[in-house]
């Protein structure tokens, strides 16, 4: 499973400070350092997909999210500024997803990291790294068949909100301003703010804050932590699947435990709704055990309260890795909802293939 929340702990998905401008000609004079690196995240799927009274089984076959990009960094001593650009790869008729993913600058300091641009936001990156699932053919948050899903659903697995979804105005946010705090005994606060570029009436801004504790307990790695979104306007948050204007206070409670050969993690997000609708209530549960250094299972169990496909939902699943960066997967996934169609069968098999190109020059 992935390592908890990276964006929080200042990986390659953060970045920028502007009041950490004011102390740069304090920095202890060090040699200077360009690094580049160029990426790829690539996944591919078949599915079968059935449900219960609705359309005929159906076969599908789908790109998973895939994307690549490229990220120049500059460092000296304890700072750096890094700029990244990042495309999704393989539209498709029903995604159209082939745009500018992030393209952001971020600044790291010993006073925190902040960055400005088209980013995933902390809340997106909270609930993905809690899923062993996300991004596989059967990441969707409504039970729907990964290759016939709108962008705005796919992703997470079911159980968490569109605001975790890996798309461009639920995930990933434009004209965002986010910092994120040094870690004081495990604990990093983070900030967000996203203009809203429109006039006067339909300007309000909205804004994000959080704080995650992560640190070593009883031989493993545990972390815990809170996000909260207000979203006033769909500006920005343009694609996030909220009835009316889109206004809503989303927040997430979360924790995670792992070891080297077994994690568990747990979410829970209610939203309040704005427009007036039913608020909602998101709960996802999952586990992962090793079977080998290169094989594991996992489960995933998620229920949804006051959602268009208000239910529940199990996913099981065996992933193998058979060289570095590639892996391939099984997955079977079972939902119940309320609303037609009542339920769904899911099977998939796909492949992942992460790659990095790295390089760097001292000045």
């Amino acid at each position: 499973m992935k390592r908890i929340n990276a964006w929080m702990r200042m990986s390659k998905t953060i970045g920028l400070a502007p009041l950490a401008l004011a102390v740069l000609p304090a920095a202890v004079q060090a040699a200077a350092t360009v690094e580049g690196e160029v990426y790829a995240d690539l996944g591919y799927a078949y599915s079968h997909y059935d449900d219960k009274g609705a359309a005929p089984r159906s076969n599908l076959f789908d790109d998973t999210n895939s994307h690549a990009g490229v990220a120049l960094t500059t460092r000296e001593g304890a700072y750096s500024a890094t700029l990244v650009y990042e495309r999704a790869l393989d539209a498709d008729s029903v995604s159209n997803a082939d745009l500018v993913r992030q393209s952001y600058v971020r600044v790291s300091t010993p006073v925190g990291t902040a960055l400005y641009g088209r980013a995933p936001t902390a809340y997106k990156l909270s609930g993905e790294a809690l899923d062993p699932f996300y991004n596989t053919a059967v990441g969707t948050i409504n039970g729907a068949a990964f290759g016939a899903a709108t962008a705005v659903v796919r992703g997470p697995s079911y159980g968490l909100s569109a605001l975790t979804s890996d798309a461009r105005g639920n995930g990933f946010v434009a004209n965002q301003l986010a910092y994120v705090s040094p870690a004081f005994g495990g604990l990093r606060v983070n900030a967000a703010f996203f203009m809203n570029e429109n006039p006067a009436p339909a300007d309000d801004h909205d804004y994000g804050l959080g704080a995650e504790w992560s640190g070593d307990w009883m031989g493993g790695e545990a972390t815990a932590g809170v996000q909260y979104l207000d979203v006033r306007s769909s500006a920005n948050f343009s694609a996030i699947g909220i009835p009316g204007s889109g206004a809503v206070k989303a927040t997430r409670v979360y924790a995670a435990y792992g070891r080297n050969d077994w994690g568990l993690s747990a979410s829970w997000e209610p939203l309040d709704l704005k427009s007036g609708a039913a608020d909602r209530d998101y709960v996802f549960a999952a586990g992962w055990l090793g079977l080998t250094e290169q094989t594991r299972v996992a489960l995933a169990l998620g229920y949804t309260d006051n959602t268009p496909f208000e239910g529940n939902s199990a996913t099981l699943g065996v992933f193998h890795k058979l060289f570095t960066g590639f892996e391939v997967y099984a997955a079977a996934r079972y939902t119940d909802r309320d609303a037609a169609p009542e339920q769904s069968n899911n099977l998939a098999v796909g492949a992942t293939y992460t790659v990095r190109f790295k390089g760097s020059k001292t000045l």
